[in-house]
């Protein structure tokens, strides 16, 4: 029987929280491959969750702001995603959580590919509205919706144990603020420490301008932010764990690819900065794990990215991921089962088409090319771990015409230049 396939997707999770996830890291993330520098193709949720699903980077499916799915499906974008073409090819589909900013402008619209359709509008989040298959309905809370999703994915999987393969996504909202954990974890991480070494960067001055004279952040109100994103993330530690159980107790956990990602990452006082859009570690890097049949447990430095889920899937389908169009992405399919990454791209891409920046990670190096201003910063992450020091005396001559290129590139020719 062909192998299913698990997307879950959390919201503005830092990569250095997934170790706070006990049960998520012992039976998801050490029962496969951790990616140490997994990235986001743009650090905004609407705009990367278009990544996600299309294997296109921003500059290529043209939707930059976090208003994301009126442009989405204007374009055409929605015709022509994982779940379109993995649908084409037998798989029954299921859609469970946030899915794109904007779609409560069309609040009984039902994306092309889904059989079933749980997906939250964007209503108050103290009252927020649900489509379930085209109906719009309502729940309590935010973290109610969560509850209400993974629910309805657990009945999912339960239907599915003796029929054909399946493909879903569990998009939870958390750890996206504001805070609301639930009783059971609203404590577990009372006064938790947080001063990371780049907390309110003392000196700014190798930073682009429009950064240098920010203020510092409150660091009793990050600290605060931190606790609470911890604490929800014990909410979605729960809810993986009663979905791993399903699989589990359904006999379909050996066959079962599992793939754990963010929609981006999150900046708390870090170079000065609170939230997500910026070229730097906290904001780009995401938790990025994957479990499947056949894969030995280990953890890698590729560079991966979320453009390379979509390949990834429909090669696991034993289909062809460039079928009809060249994705951005590639397929971590052999690599995953060999455990040999030596021919695996060499640099990757990260931008934000809104701000206009474009960054490459090349080795242990991070060079950020700030187009509207034509400011640029180097670091090397292995002595400077925390971008505290850009590199400003060297010559980035061959580096800015590699951002440039793949800036500028899609598809097979933008793989080409990944190496």
């Amino acid at each position: 029987m062909t192998d299913n396939v698990l997307w879950i997707i959390t919201d503005d999770q830092m990569r250095s929280t997934l170790r706070s996830m006990d049960r998520t890291w012992r039976r998801l993330v050490r029962k496969g491959v951790h990616f140490r520098r997994g990235y986001s193709a743009m650090p905004l949720c609407g705009p990367a969750r278009a990544s996600i699903l299309t294997s296109r980077y921003p500059h290529n499916h043209g939707c930059d702001s976090n208003m994301t799915h009126p442009p989405f499906v204007a374009q055409g974008h929605d015709r022509d995603t994982v779940a379109t073409r993995i649908k084409a090819a037998g798989y029954d589909t299921g859609y469970f959580g946030k899915y794109m900013n904007g779609l409560a402008q069309q609040p009984t619209y039902v994306a092309p590919g889904w059989d079933r359709w749980v997906a939250l509008l964007d209503g108050m989040i103290d009252d927020p509205r649900v489509n379930v298959d085209g109906t719009v309905r309502q729940v309590a809370s935010q973290r109610d919706f969560d509850r209400f999703a993974a629910k309805r994915l657990r009945r999912f999987i339960r239907r599915h144990q003796d029929t054909g393969p399946w493909f879903a996504v569990f998009a939870p909202t958390a750890p996206h603020g504001p805070a609301t954990p639930s009783p059971e974890h609203a404590d577990d991480f009372d006064d938790v420490s947080w001063d990371p070494p780049a907390s309110n960067e003392a000196d700014m001055s190798d930073k682009p301008s429009w950064l240098q004279d920010l203020p510092p952040q409150d660091r009793r109100r990050m600290r605060k932010i931190y606790e609470g994103k911890l604490e929800e993330l014990q909410d979605v530690d729960d809810q993986v764990a009663s979905v791993l159980d399903v699989l589990r107790g359904t006999g379909q956990l050996r066959r079962t690819w599992i793939f754990f990602v963010s929609d981006n990452g999150y900046l708390l006082g870090e170079h000065r900065l609170l939230h997500k859009s910026q070229p730097y570690e906290e904001a780009t890097g995401i938790p990025f794990a994957v479990r499947g049949p056949g894969v030995e447990p280990r953890s890698v430095d590729a560079l991966v990215s979320q453009v390379d889920l979509m390949p990834t899937t429909l090669d696991v389908a034993g289909l062809d991921p460039d079928a009809g169009r060249d994705l951005d992405g590639r397929s971590m399919l052999e690599p995953l089962r060999s455990g040999d990454w030596s021919a695996w791209r060499r640099r990757l891409l990260v931008e934000n088409t809104n701000l206009d920046w474009a960054m490459i990670r090349e080795g242990s190096r991070a060079y950020v090319e700030h187009h509207g201003t034509s400011e640029w910063e180097l670091y090397d992450l292995a002595s400077d771990p925390h971008q505290l020091s850009s590199l400003r005396d060297t010559d980035v001559t061959d580096l800015s015409r590699t951002t440039g290129e793949l800036f500028r590139s899609r598809g097979l020719a933008l793989r080409a230049l990944e190496g």
